[in-house]
């Protein structure tokens, strides 16, 4: 009898061991997939090498304005812009300045450019503008690129109507008002790093548009932010509740 006893004691015994053993096995059999089906952030290795990759371009110090034509610079650093509006089809390729000084008339063409495509409505822009977006490229490695514009200058008429139509983000007080601001595009280059490019310059408003895939660039002060019609268009809603 007490034989039996131990030897149907031993066979519990290792039956018990056998059941752990197969457990561990399996949860290590388990694991790798359970650690493998587990999502995870990925960031696209292009944007993320990019992002760390901007040329030293730093922003120019302030220009000066020459008293007569015969004041222009025969000599000094040349800033260029190359533009190409999606509105008119224009396209306009002009050295703007030389050294540290504007050239008017150079200026004028930009001003023209610019202009409020609703009216053609033309005001003198801050010639800030033209640094920073001649910085922005450089900072890219975009020296000799291309500026697609989307807007320019908006008229306080145009902006008011933008403002009342609900289908744009238009400030109330914007820098498109002042001639301080364009919405653009960079040819090849994702508007994430269009963004981080000018955000770097600390040099006033850089405004990220996801879904159409555009930054704002403008010289009042210095602010960020995101567009998401689905949030601005929730918080139209609440307002309207309220």
């Amino acid at each position: 009898m007490s034989f039996n006893l131990a030897t149907s004691f031993r066979a519990r015994a290792f039956s018990h061991k056998f059941a752990i053993v197969f457990a561990v096995v399996s949860l290590g059999a388990i694991a790798p997939y359970a650690r493998a089906g587990k999502p995870g952030t990925h960031k696209h290795p292009r944007l993320h090498a990019l992002a760390h990759a901007f040329v030293n371009a730093a922003l120019p110090g302030v220009g000066l304005f020459p008293e007569d034509e015969d004041d222009l610079p025969a000599d000094g650093q040349k800033y260029e812009l190359k533009l190409a509006h999606k509105q008119t089809g224009e396209i306009l390729d002009v050295v703007y300045r030389v050294g540290d000084t504007y050239i008017p008339e150079a200026l004028d063409e930009l001003n023209l450019f610019l202009r409020d495509t609703h009216n053609e409505e033309v005001n003198a822009y801050d010639p800030r503008t033209f640094d920073v977006l001649h910085t922005v490229l450089a900072k890219l490695g975009k020296s000799d690129g291309v500026i697609d514009v989307l807007s320019g200058y908006r008229s306080q008429e145009t902006n008011d109507m933008l403002r009342e139509s609900g289908t744009t983000n238009a400030a109330e007080h914007s820098q498109h008002i002042v001639a301080k601001a364009v919405d653009l595009r960079v040819p090849g280059v994702p508007a994430p790093l269009v963004r981080d490019a000018a955000k770097s310059l600390g040099a006033g408003g850089v405004g990220y548009y996801p879904a159409s895939q555009f930054v704002h660039i403008d010289v009042g002060p210095v602010r960020e932010w995101t567009y998401s019609p689905h949030r601005a268009h929730r918080r139209s809603r609440r307002s309207r509740r309220a």
